[in-house]
Parts: C-alpha cells; sequence; structure tokens
C-alpha cells in the first residue's frame, strides 16, 4: 500500500482556519502535506533561492517573500490585497466614466486586459465592441487599459521597498538586484522595466519576469515533491 504526499501552496499569509479547512479538506486522499507559500515555490523551481525576491502578482493577492535558501518565515513575507481582480474593477471602472451608459462586466475587462495590457510607452490602439444603452459601438481602450495597468505599479513597488529595507543590511544589495515577478500580473507588458524605475530610489535594481507565470508554481512544487524529505511534511491521518 502506498503512501500519499502532496505540496500545497498558498498565498504567503494564510490564517489558521483556513490551514484547518484545508487539512479538513485533504484528510482521506492523501496522507501526509507540506504547505508552502507560492513565492517560494516559483523561486524553488527557477532556481533562485540563494537570494531573491519573489513578487507573485496573482488574482486575488499580491504576495512578496524575500527569501535566502531556505523557507520564507512571517516576517520574510507581505501580502497585499492589489492584485489581478482588484485591476479587473479598476479598468472597469475608467471605461464606464469614458464611456457613459456602457454595459460591461468583470469578466469582459479580464479577458480585455489579459489581451491588451501594457504599462511601457505610448498609448496603443486596442478596440473592444461595447454595448452603449443597447447599441453596438466598437471603441478604443487602449489608453485606459494602460491608466489602469500603471495603478498597480506604485502600490507593488512599495511593499517591495518595505520588504527590502527590513532586511539583513548584508543581503540588501543582493535582494534589490533579483527581484522576480511572477504570477498572471507579470504577464503586463513592459512591467519589469516599469516596476524597475518605480523602485529605483532605493539604488541599483534589476527586475525581470518569468517564463510561463501561470504553470510557474505548480512547476516548482513539482520540484519541491521529488527534492524533499519525508521528515518535511506533516502527516494528516
Amino acid at each position: 500500500m502506498y503512501e500519499v504526499f502532496g505540496v500545497i501552496c498558498s498565498p504567503s499569509h494564510v490564517s489558521f482556519t483556513d490551514k484547518s479547512n484545508l487539512v479538513a479538506t485533504l484528510r482521506g486522499q492523501v496522507n501526509a502535506i507540506m504547505v508552502v507559500t507560492e513565492p517560494f515555490a516559483t523561486a524553488y523551481g527557477i532556481d533562485e533561492i540563494a537570494g531573491s525576491i519573489v513578487v507573485d502578482i496573482g488574482a486575488g493577492t499580491t504576495d512578496i517573500a524575500r527569501i535566502y535558501g531556505t523557507f520564507p518565515t512571517e516576517e520574510d513575507q507581505l501580502t497585499i490585497q492589489e492584485a489581478g481582480d482588484w485591476l479587473d474593477l479598476e479598468i472597469k471602472d475608467l471605461i464606464s466614466k469614458k464611456f457613459t451608459g456602457a454595459q460591461i462586466t468583470k469578466d469582459m475587462v479580464r479577458k480585455w486586459k489579459e489581451k491588451f495590457s501594457y504599462v511601457v510607452g505610448d498609448n496603443r490602439e486596442c478596440m473592444v465592441d461595447l454595448s452603449v444603452d443597447g447599441k453596438n459601438q466598437t471603441v478604443d481602450i487602449g489608453d485606459l487599459i494602460r491608466e489602469g495597468c500603471l495603478k498597480i505599479v506604485p502600490l507593488v513597488g512599495n511593499a517591495i521597498k518595505r520588504i527590502i529595507a527590513t532586511a539583513d543590511p548584508e543581503y540588501q544589495p543582493v535582494l534589490r538586484n533579483n527581484i522576480i515577478l511572477s504570477g498572471g500580473g507579470s504577464g503586463i507588458e513592459g512591467i519589469a522595466e516599469v516596476m524597475a524605475g518605480e523602485i529605483a530610489d532605493i539604488g541599483d535594481v534589476t527586475v525581470t519576469c518569468v517564463e510561463e507565470p501561470v504553470e510557474r508554481v505548480a512547476a516548482g512544487a513539482l520540484i519541491l515533491a521529488q527534492d524533499m524529505p519525508d521528515d518535511e511534511y506533516t502527516a494528516i491521518n
């Protein structure tokens, strides 16, 4: 009879209630679990755990973690609520204000954001079909997509600065030059370049985006599962 071990990836700050519910859900399905944060799974999967800051811009939260070679502690992590879902609402509000009477949903905005999102360069033409007071109109929302996406930059930038400022001074230069953006939000065109400019006042910085950000957490979890010894897991049966 074989045993089933599972690696569970979560946002940086998960409540005791959430953890208890998770264990209750998995009990009887797996024998043991290891819960790791999404930023750590990403860093592990791309072999960047020696000294990095991983910024996972997800749907519900943006999770930032500094990683020194082991699992980050509570003090090494920060979560803000401004993320993909928040961006959708910001862009939706901008469109509604410009095109009075436009009938749009959050899902429509999310699809446009995923197709057109950018923050670098001049405004681009992004044509979409809108229903305005029941009449179809083809309109350009390129400037609104850029304006909306730019709103998240200073918020994430400030969180990155806080994580760096509270790190061991010896490691701060290393962390400043290895900031990695992941999650769906890292797919916004030009976000690494603009983010680097946003936090440039703290010194030389290097900001990059992971490849295949949507799959990166799962890929890291798989590598973790293959590498970790059994004693790193917590039995739940």
